[in-house]
C-alpha cells in the first residue's frame, strides 16, 4: 500500500479491511516522511509501528 491510499482510508467513514502480515489492523497514524503507519492489531489490542507499504487491503491467507 502507498501512503496516499493510506491517507484515503484514514479519512473515509466507511470501514475497509487492512492487514498486516494477515492479521487484521486499523490504522492509527500516518508518517509521511519515515513512510510509516502506527497501527492496531485487532486480534491482541497491541499497537505497533510497521512500513506502509507492508499493509494490504486484501487478507492473502
Amino acid at each position: 500500500m502507498d501512503y496516499s491510499r493510506a491517507k484515503q482510508i484514514i479519512d473515509t467513514k466507511n470501514n475497509i479491511p487492512v492487514y498486516y502480515k494477515n492479521t487484521p489492523i486499523w490504522i492509527e497514524e500516518l508518517d509521511k516522511d519515515k513512510g510509516t503507519a502506527e497501527v492496531k492489531n485487532l486480534n491482541t489490542d497491541n499497537y505497533m509501528v510497521v512500513p506502509i507499504k507492508t499493509l494490504n487491503e486484501l487478507n492473502l491467507k
